[in-house]
């Protein structure tokens, strides 16, 4: 889980105080509702200017406000080395909304062949594979069936590791500490 924000509004736009308002919100509802609060960022809609900014202050860990890449990197913020976990639009349960795939299995398919392209590379250089899920799209038992064939598939291959981005961002910090 990855805080989006205070409420399903556009970042873009606002005050730094509606920013900051919005991220503190965010912070004590899900601390509220899981005894936890969130290390990870990643903004419903394009970031502020000062976005990475306030994360850095309200000491988050990592966001993913990028869609660049299949690895994380570091970028410097306020002097500050700040961890980007990047995101994918593409291999995202979106599709359904954007009307790309249609049922299930055409679902399986796409993530299937990110999938499959991305192993291949993976033998000589690392990657990573986002792929974004949310209850009120992915959560229908016809949509859900594409996914868990899409992981039966995964699961088969040797040298995969299914984690959260925070695990990926700890292991990261870890292993490829900033300069």
């Amino acid at each position: 889980m990855a805080a989006h924000g205070y409420r399903w509004v556009s970042h873009a736009g606002m005050s730094e105080a509606e920013e900051r308002a919005s991220i503190e919100g965010a912070i004590r509802a899900i601390l509220a509702a899981t005894g936890r609060r969130p290390v990870g960022w990643h903004t419903r809609a394009p970031a502020t200017s000062r976005t990475r900014s306030l994360l850095v202050e309200y000491g988050f860990l990592y966001d993913s406000d990028a869609y660049d890449d299949e690895l994380p990197y570091w970028v410097k913020v306020d002097g500050k080395p700040h961890l980007v976990v990047p995101y994918s639009l593409t291999n995202n349960d979106g599709q359904f909304m954007r009307g790309n795939v249609g049922n299930g299995e055409q679902f399986f398919a796409f993530l299937r062949d990110a999938f499959d392209m991305l192993y291949a590379e993976g033998r000589t250089h690392p990657k990573m594979m986002s792929v974004g899920m949310h209850m009120r799209l992915l959560g229908h038992p016809a949509r859900a069936a594409g996914l868990q064939r899409f992981l039966d598939h995964v699961t088969q291959k040797p040298d995969v590791w299914i984690t959260r981005r925070l695990d990926i961002a700890r292991h990261w910090v870890a292993t490829h500490p900033a300069a």
